[in-house]
């Protein structure tokens, strides 16, 4: 599903070029969990970005689902990630002036130019699995952090993509919220197979994966 060869990539700094990522290779078959690890500044966000054509790596070659994805145009790009790849974050981004089944749809609002028909339906489908149907009406500024990151999660699966990527998804979290997002994740890669990465340090996550990758610092 995901082979990157090589990959380097570093930053602009006062004192000059900062080296992030040192020639990494990274892996994953179809349908796998893997964790990736490291110490803050290790590159775990760096990573991710790039398998998630956020970015684009100094050098190296990235393929998907045998793709080679290293030369699409820009808009290819944003054509490929909306419908191939979703997207998780540590803060969960919900849109303030959308309720929760908008939010959740959101993607397929994009992909179609407004919310057409069918997109509440599908909405629903997944409110229904996340036993969240009591505020499916309800507006971001009334949820819980472990609700809005679970919306977060129910969203970036709505275009069905092969991929989901996580970065620090549940850092925020209580023990409780964690696991009922761990098990949203966990129940998704078990219902489609979904391909799933996520940069964490938390050992509650990393024991729940199949596959950890560790990163160190670049020299």
């Amino acid at each position: 599903m995901i082979k990157a060869e090589k990959i380097i990539k570093s930053y602009p700094g006062p004192a000059g070029p900062k080296l992030i990522l040192d020639a990494v290779d990274f892996s994953m078959a179809g349908g796998e969990i893997c964790a990736v690890s490291g110490p803050s500044g290790s590159g775990k966000s760096t990573l991710l970005n790039i398998l998630g054509l956020l970015s684009k790596p100094d050098s190296g070659s990235l393929e998907i689902n045998s793709r080679d994805v290293s030369s699409l145009s820009h808009a290819e790009i944003l054509k490929f990630r909306n419908e191939r790849i979703g997207f998780v974050f540590q803060h969960h981004f919900l849109i303030p002036e959308l309720n929760v089944w908008r939010n959740i749809a959101y993607p397929g609002a994009l992909r179609e130019n407004g919310f057409a028909a069918g997109l509440k339906e599908r909405a629903m489908e997944l409110v229904e699995f996340l036993k969240l149907e009591h505020i499916a009406e309800s507006y971001p500024s009334t949820l819980s952090g472990g609700e809005s990151q679970r919306i977060a999660v129910a969203r970036s699966v709505f275009n069905a993509p092969d991929i989901l990527i996580m970065d620090e998804p549940t850092g925020s979290l209580d023990l409780e919220s964690k696991s009922d997002v761990m098990n949203l994740v966990l129940a998704l890669n078990r219902v489609s197979g979904i391909t799933v990465i996520i940069a964490t340090h938390d050992d509650f996550i990393k024991k729940q994966c199949g596959r950890i990758f560790e990163l160190t610092h670049a020299r």
